[in-house]
């Protein structure tokens, strides 16, 4: 989930009520709350920039995030990690499409695909609240800088736990006639993921913008 920064106080609110019922295990993570502690914390992954100065030009052109995962997946656990990751992936390619749309009623299929359980809801009532205040990720500026990833401990029901550091200081956003209202942050993003009709999608999640990132 990659909620903007004029969103953070709402997005705040509503997601640390539902990490309280849904987000066991996950520490105080929530947007907006203090997050786990690196200790547990294996494998971590790193995320190139992948030419994060280079605009987007267009919504039906993502910029594709790739990870690479260290040390080589050469157990189960570290196969799960590496599925999860191309999850978040996909997500992160997803949701920076649909902010550059100033989102929708409905999730796009797309992005529906890589979510689930309350998380689905909460994106569903976000991007509505986007549509409706009508700001969007100018094309121009979309893209993101360094992000990390990493395993952190898992608790049930979820199959396993990421906390990532994401770099979308350089995303503008702008009103209807093109003037800029606000800037993307450094958001740090906890997620757990469970698997539906066969496919590791994320269930429950958090995100709070930080100076640095931690963990």
């Amino acid at each position: 989930m990659v909620m903007n920064g004029e969103s953070a106080g709402c997005c705040r609110r509503r997601i640390a009520t539902l990490a309280s019922l849904v987000m066991v295990g996950l520490g105080a993570i929530a947007c907006g709350a203090g997050g786990n502690s690196s200790s547990g914390v294996t494998p971590v992954a790193s995320v190139a920039p992948a030419q994060s100065l280079t605009p987007m030009p267009r919504a039906e052109a993502p910029k594709f995030v790739k990870v690479s995962a260290r040390p080589v997946p050469g157990t189960k656990q570290d196969a799960l990690f590496l599925e999860a990751k191309k999850a978040y992936e996909t997500y992160l390619e997803q949701t920076l499409l649909f902010e550059q749309e100033g989102g929708g009623k409905s999730l796009p299929l797309g992005l529906g695909k890589t979510v689930g359980g309350p998380w689905e809801n909460i994106l569903e009532e976000y991007y509505a609240k986007v549509r409706r205040r009508g700001h969007h990720v100018s094309p121009q500026s979309a893209g993101f800088g360094d992000i990390t990833l990493s395993r952190v401990k898992t608790e049930p029901p979820y199959l396993i736990t990421l906390i990532s550091c994401v770099d979308q200081r350089q995303w503008v956003f702008v009103d209807k006639s093109g003037e800029e209202v606000s800037r993307g942050n450094l958001r740090q993003i906890t997620m757990s993921m469970a698997r539906e009709n066969g496919s590791l999608v994320t269930v429950a999640a958090s995100s709070r913008g930080v100076d640095r990132c931690v963990g």
